[in-house]
């Protein structure tokens, strides 16, 4: 085999990218940057959360460039649900919301990096190379948020929760927290299932919740429920 064989046999394969965005301009401007580098290779483009998991499952990419607000479902869904169906594949928030509950709710759910819209198109490159690579990626400015809202989590964990929720709240709570489904909450408590679902986001966004399973945990850590 040749000099040149032998460089191409050992040349590793470009990471391999999905971008959903529902923006197609942007997708455009972000496929042409990235594929001026040989080790990145833009797979394929999505334009709503159905078209991204569907990608996921068919194309199999490497790392995802995901928008939080990718419709219908929102990119925390297509986030979870990529963790459960390919966890191979990594995925990189690339989103315009500077918010530090976006952030945490990212991380929580999986994401190896975030990455802010208007960030110089060498941190994008460096995130990807990076996130490509195994590792993770944040932005500095970002650092500092991030820890401020996991150190409110924490304490507002860690208060009890009559000092931080309803009656009514703490109802529904320990309810969710035994398995009960909606329905069945707005049963047992003579309230309507739409009463019920506003509860629950009213309960959740009190304790910095994003699913039935962090509350259920809640709930036996309060012993609101019995594991």
């Amino acid at each position: 085999m040749s000099k040149q064989g032998d460089k191409q046999a050992l040349k590793p394969r470009p990471v391999r990218i999905l971008i959903a965005d529902d923006y197609h301009f942007y997708r455009y401007g972000l496929r042409v940057f990235l594929e001026q580098h040989d080790d990145l290779s833009v797979v394929g483009e999505a334009g709503s959360s159905e078209e991204a998991l569907a990608a996921v499952e068919g194309l199999k990419p490497d790392i995802i460039l995901l928008d939080l607000d990718l419709p219908p479902e929102g990119g925390l869904h297509v986030l979870r649900e990529t963790n459960a169906r390919a966890p191979e594949t990594r995925v990189i928030v690339l989103t315009g919301l500077d918010d530090e509950v976006c952030l945490a709710d990212a991380i929580e759910s999986g994401a190896s990096g975030y990455v802010l819209k208007d960030a110089d198109p060498p941190l994008i490159l460096s995130a990807v190379r990076s996130v490509g690579k195994g590792g993770t990626w944040l932005q500095r400015e970002m650092t500092g948020k991030l820890f401020e809202e996991f150190t409110r989590l924490a304490r507002t964990r860690r208060e009890a929760p009559d000092r931080l929720l309803t009656t009514r709240e703490v109802e529904v709570l320990s309810l969710l927290a035994q398995g009960n489904r909606n329905a069945e909450i707005a049963d047992k408590l003579f309230i309507s299932e739409r009463t019920v679902k506003v509860h629950i986001t009213n309960l959740f966004r009190k304790l910095g919740l994003s699913d039935r399973v962090q509350a259920t945990r809640y709930a036996i850590r309060h012993r609101l429920v019995r594991a």
